[in-house]
């Protein structure tokens, strides 16, 4: 597996690949990287190109100019397929990289065969959200002298029950984006999912682990995009 740089407008997009054929570009969530999925990389890499760039402000790539928009991160992935001389690709988002993937498909449609979304972040109205995700998951965190805030970082990472090996990367991924990685959050947050989604117009297939914390709304979601198919993952996290 190769790691590299590509050159957009606002900056470089760091960037892992491995494979020949069709490429697939891997789209990760929000405050990570590349990194998280490098351990399917490989499978996929036997018949396609697998391509995971880090959207700017996370992982190894230059911060934002400014805020960005899920607009802005879906031009940025666009304008990383142009450098790389990708006229067309599949595309994968798994949380917020799915909502970005989603925006690629209906604003730059030429550029994606298929889409697949994964885990795509989206309460329901009928739906306690304060139950199911903590208030205070997003908030901005400040450097302090006394180290404090790598701790915030940390218990952060581990509120999702994960394997002890994964929480450590996941810090790591908050260490790397700074105080403003949470930026990348707040834009999901504000995505306008039940308005965006029906204006997808390519085949789409919705990912869904049957533990995952929006599996709850994987069927609402797979209504909402036009002739998509539902795949839920048995045990899946």
């Amino acid at each position: 597996m190769k790691r590299a740089y590509a050159d957009i407008p606002e900056g470089q997009m760091h960037y892992r690949i491995e494979g020949t054929g069709e490429p697939v570009i891997l789209l990760h969530p929000g405050v990570g990287s590349s990194d998280a999925f490098t351990r399917v990389i490989p499978f996929l890499s036997k018949k396609y190109c697998a391509i995971a760039p880090d959207f700017p402000g996370n992982g190894d790539s230059d911060p934002t100019p400014y805020p960005y928009e899920m607009i802005d991160h879906a031009r940025s992935v666009v304008s990383f397929m142009d450098s790389l001389g990708i006229k067309k690709a599949s595309i994968v988002g798994h949380h917020t990289g799915a909502k970005i993937a989603a925006e690629i498909a209906i604003n730059w449609p030429e550029h994606v065969n298929k889409l697949v979304l994964s885990s795509l972040g989206y309460w329901q109205a009928t739906e306690n959200i304060e139950k199911k995700e903590p208030t205070d998951f997003t908030t901005r965190v400040e450097i302090k002298t006394d180290g404090s805030h790598l701790m915030e970082w940390w218990r952060r990472a581990a509120m999702w029950d994960d394997p002890l090996d994964i929480i450590e990367a996941s810090v790591l991924e908050y260490i790397k984006a700074g105080p403003r990685g949470e930026e990348i959050h707040w834009t999901a947050r504000t995505y306008e999912t039940k308005l965006r989604l029906p204006l997808i117009n390519r085949p789409t297939l919705i990912l869904s682990g049957a533990q995952g914390l929006f599996h709850s709304s994987a069927e609402q979601v797979n209504k909402l995009v036009p002739n998509s198919k539902l795949t839920i993952i048995a045990n899946g996290p």
